[in-house]
Order: structure tokens, then C-alpha cells, then sequence
């Protein structure tokens, strides 16, 4: 089955590549920006413009403040993200960002506009993010999902952020595990990424980006394995596209987007979390997954069954449609009765994954539900996530 036409595979030459080491310099602060590593790549960037063949890199920077010489200090200040910006929308976005902070913890906001223009674009701080965002967690350590009582204690934090952006009359649009990080130093923090603070960390698409790279050589980014045969997958880091919901996906504006089509979001970033990964086809193949889900009013134990399921209703896999069938219809009598989610967290996807959108229930509606009313603390996430010796075992 072939990747849906409008989300193409592309391979990304970079046009903002300094090698670490490279010293950016605040010129009013005089604050020094040095650089460490790369540890994501600028995605949303580049998904709105039309060049689909340049990107830029997202690095890990310790920073030394003015009075650093002056008291003789020789450790860092702290550390930041240093993110670049090329002239376009994301420009004004982060000029916005810096001059109206959104008042939330739970919200990830610029913290230095302009350390200085660098070829043609801004280089800007953001807060370092140590763990990275829930999807790099996901791809490293968690194939299969993280512990329902540990997605409770993320969305919840996600969701809090973006319960102050719907108040403020701001839409998310691209709500999804890629754009919640985790941060830990003495204590532990879930913040929502929104428009110019988002960025996919760690190079999670998994992309490697080759060691001429590192050393400021040789500009090429190449994937780390192809596909498995006879199963492409749509690109996780353009998940809030082909997976919008229905009223924005087959709309030809952008205005299609509202606080209902950032639930329908929600929901989907439930499934990543749940199941680890969302391994799509094309947009058919999830539309039909979504159904399967509704007309079941369950989640499935794996989502790899429902989707050999839609494929053999398609008849794809000729020879073998009789005996998978059997194979599936006797695994759900087996499992009948018994579920591997709770019932209340199955709701809460369902009711995000309405196709009305006026039944899809507010942010203030998800936060007062016993799911999120019972999450336990984020101590719990350290301890179950960030401190887990065996994370794969979940699933």
C-alpha cells in the first residue's frame, strides 16, 4: 500500500547546520550561547513553506550570562534549545510569543527573541527539555505505550496548557505526543509545546543525521531503516495533518481549524500514547481504523490486529483472508469480557473521536472527568517512566 500523495517521503538537505562548539552571542545581555548538540529538527517549519528539501537543526546550548567572568564562574549559567527561524510566518509567530507570554506553567513560551540573525534568520532560546518530547520517550523506551496511569498524568499536564490557549481564543492545531516534553532536573515537567516553541526532538522521525553533519561538513540527513515491506508508514512528525479531524482534513482552508478539531487532536495523541506508535498506511487505512474503534466501542489490546483486520476486508494478503479471519474472529471471542484499558480512558478517547463536532466535550470537560481527576503525581511519571528499568514490558 502506498504513503498517501499528499505526505511525501523526502530526505532533507540543511541549509542551518554550525557545528557544535559555535558561539552565539546576545548582544544587549551580552549572554554567550554556546552550542552542544543537535538533538531535533525544526519539522513545523518546513511543513509551512513550500520548500520541501531544506529544514534546519535544533541544538542543545549552554548559555553564560554577563556576570559570568565577572565572579569567576566556569559552569554554565544554564542551558536552553537554540532554535532557528528563517524569514516567514514562524518569524511574527515568535516576535508574538516573546512580546504576549502565555501565563501557564504548563505552556512552553520563547524566552529570548533574536540572539542574533544568522543567514538570512533568527536564532531564538527556548526552555531545554532534557527527556525530550512523549514521542522521542515513546520511540526509545516505551514501543508499546506507556502505563495508562502515566498517559493520565501527561495529557493531564497537556492538557492544562491548552485549556489556557482556548481561553485566550487561540487554537493549538497540531496537539500531539511530539509536541509535549518532558523535562527533569530536581523535579519533574510536562510542558505543551505551541507555535514557535514546537520542534521534533531527538530526531525522533527516526532520522540519523550523518557524523559530516556534527562536524559542520556535509549537510544530508538519511533515514535510519526503510519501512518494513508491504507496510509504509505516513510520517509521525505530519501526524496533525493526516490525521486532522474530518472537518479540517477535507477542508481546502486553514480556517477549518477550531478548539473542536483540537480535541479530535487529543484524541489522537491518546492512541499514540496507548499503543506506542501509530504505523499508518494512508489516511484510508485511518479513517477505517477510527471506525472499527467506534462501531467496537473499545480500544483493541493492539492496534496491528485492527489493521490486519481492514486489510484483509480489503483484500489485500489474497490466500489468507479465510484463515486470518478465523484467527481474528476466534482471538476476540477469547478476549471478550476482558480489556486491557479501562473503560473510562476508552470513553475519553471515543467521545474526542467524535465525527460531530459539536459532541466532542470541551478541555474543561476532559479535566473534570474521574480519568484526570484521579491521575496520580507527577513523582509517579518519574518513577514509572523517566526511572523505569525494564520500559519495554509495558505493552
Amino acid at each position: 500500500m502506498a504513503a498517501h500523495p499528499l505526505f511525501p517521503r523526502f530526505t532533507p538537505e540543511f541549509t542551518y547546520d554550525p557545528r557544535p562548539g559555535y558561539v552565539f552571542i546576545e548582544r544587549n545581555a551580552r549572554t554567550k550561547y554556546v552550542l552542544l548538540e543537535i538533538i531535533g529538527i525544526n519539522y513545523l517549519q518546513l511543513l509551512h513553506t513550500n520548500d520541501h528539501n531544506t529544514s534546519d537543526l535544533i541544538y542543545k546550548a549552554c548559555y553564560y550570562t554577563s556576570d559570568w567572568v565577572d565572579n569567576d564562574n566556569f559552569l554554565p549559567s544554564g542551558y536552553a534549545t537554540i532554535k532557528f527561524i528563517r524569514g516567514g510566518p514562524e518569524v511574527l509567530r515568535s516576535k508574538l510569543a516573546e512580546e504576549q507570554p502565555i501565563p501557564d506553567p504548563n505552556i512552553i513560551n520563547v524566552e529570548k527573541w533574536a540572539i542574533q540573525k544568522y543567514h538570512g534568520g533568527y536564532c531564538v532560546a527556548l526552555p531545554y527539555m532534557s527527556e525530550g518530547s512523549l514521542r522521542y520517550i515513546l520511540s526509545t523506551r516505551f514501543h508499546n505505550g506507556l502505563p495508562e496511569d502515566c498517559i493520565a498524568i501527561a495529557l493531564k499536564q497537556a492538557l492544562r496548557g491548552l485549556f489556557v490557549l482556548h481561553n485566550l481564543g487561540l487554537i493549538h492545531k497540531c496537539f500531539s505526543a511530539g509536541n509535549i516534553y518532558v523535562n527533569f532536573k530536581s523535579n519533574v515537567e510536562i510542558k505543551l509545546g505551541f507555535a514557535a516553541t514546537i520542534y521534533d526532538s531527538e530526531l525522533e522521525s527516526p532520522l540519523f543525521v550523518s557524523h559530516g553533519t556534527e562536524l559542520g561538513v556535509d549537510s544530508t540527513v538519511t533515514d535510519l531503516q526503510d519501512d518494513p515491506p508491504g507496510h509504509p508508514n505516513l510520517e509521525l512528525g505530519e501526524l496533525y495533518r493526516w490525521a486532522a479531524a474530518p472537518e479540517v482534513f477535507y477542508s481546502p482552508c486553514d480556517d477549518a481549524h477550531t478548539v473542536h478539531s483540537d480535541i479530535w487532536l487529543v484524541g489522537v495523541a491518546a492512541l499514540e500514547l496507548a499503543y506506542g506508535n501509530l504505523r499508518i498506511s494512508d489516511h484510508e487505512e485511518f479513517e477505517a481504523m477510527i471506525k472499527k474503534i467506534k462501531r467496537s466501542r473499545r480500544l483493541p489490546d493492539k492496534l496491528e490486529d485492527v489493521l490486519e483486520e481492514i486489510n484483509v476486508e480489503e483484500g489485500k494478503g489474497k490466500g489468507k483472508m479465510k484463515k486470518v479471519l478465523v484467527y481474528l474472529n476466534d482471538k476476540l471471542k477469547c478476549v471478550k469480557g476482558k480489556r486491557k484499558f479501562s473503560k473510562e480512558f476508552e470513553e475519553l478517547v471515543l467521545d474526542c473521536l467524535s465525527s460531530k463536532e459539536s459532541k466532542r466535550p470541551s478541555v474543561g470537560d476532559l479535566l473534570q472527568r474521574p480519568f484526570f481527576r484521579n491521575a496520580k503525581n507527577l513523582q509517579w511519571f518519574q518513577r514509572r517512566v523517566l526511572y523505569a528499568k525494564n520500559p519495554m514490558a509495558y505493552c
